[in-house]
């Protein structure tokens, strides 16, 4: 057997081994899947600091303990997750001016958590009746879901400046992970196969030019 018949058995034997190991190992180390939409809705009561109402407060503290209920349930990628009526808590914001970002913002009694990053006042006014309207970039944890990046909108209204009510809208759009650096399963296969043809093609030029001799 010439050289290059050896050297082609033991690249054509190495270039199926890694179509297979692309075919059959890499899927194994993947991640979970990202949550590709979702939107709920929870409601309560909050409470704001002595003197202030929802036009000019700059803190808003939740009532009972912080406890939340599901009052719209997700139809999309988390309605096993949250459902109409599933308890929580929220947590307060000491500052809208100062904000600082808040791991676990809202927990819901299932596992789905969501962490607010930043916050912006997209109005309010007051005082009573008084509304307030906040907005801000969220991330979304799920059980069997990757951590997802969303938006939160907040809206309070409140007729006496005492007791307030909430509802708190939160929805997750995202794109598919990035799995740069790491070449997906078929992909590799591909490579794999394509190089065992482009040395097949290289054989056969090989042996012709041989046999024009």
């Amino acid at each position: 057997m010439s050289f290059i018949d050896r050297f082609g058995k033991a690249f054509k034997q190495a270039a199926i081994g890694l179509g297979l190991l692309c075919a059959c190992a890499i899927p194994s180390i993947g991640n979970a899947a990202p949550i590709g939409n979702a939107s709920f809705g929870i409601g309560g009561a909050f409470t704001l600091p002595s003197g202030s109402h929802l036009g000019n407060t700059d803190s808003l503290f939740i009532s009972n303990g912080g406890m939340i209920i599901v009052s719209a349930g997700d139809t999309m990628d988390l309605s096993a997750l949250v459902t109409l009526g599933m308890s929580g808590t929220l947590q307060d914001i000491p500052s809208l001016s100062g904000f600082t970002p808040i791991t676990g913002f809202i927990s819901l009694s299932s596992g789905v958590t969501v962490d607010l990053s930043s916050l912006t006042i997209i109005g309010q006014s007051g005082p009573a009746p008084g509304f307030i309207n906040i907005s801000g970039n969220a991330t979304i944890n799920a059980p069997g879901f990757d951590a997802t990046a969303g938006v939160l909108t907040f809206t309070g209204t409140s007729s006496d400046n005492t007791t307030f009510t909430l509802a708190v809208t939160t929805s997750a759009s995202s794109a598919p992970p990035n799995n740069q650096g790491v070449p997906e399963p078929m992909s590799l296969a591909l490579l794999g196969f394509g190089l065992m043809a482009l040395f097949a093609m290289a054989r056969r030029r090989t042996q012709a030019s041989t046999a024009a001799l």
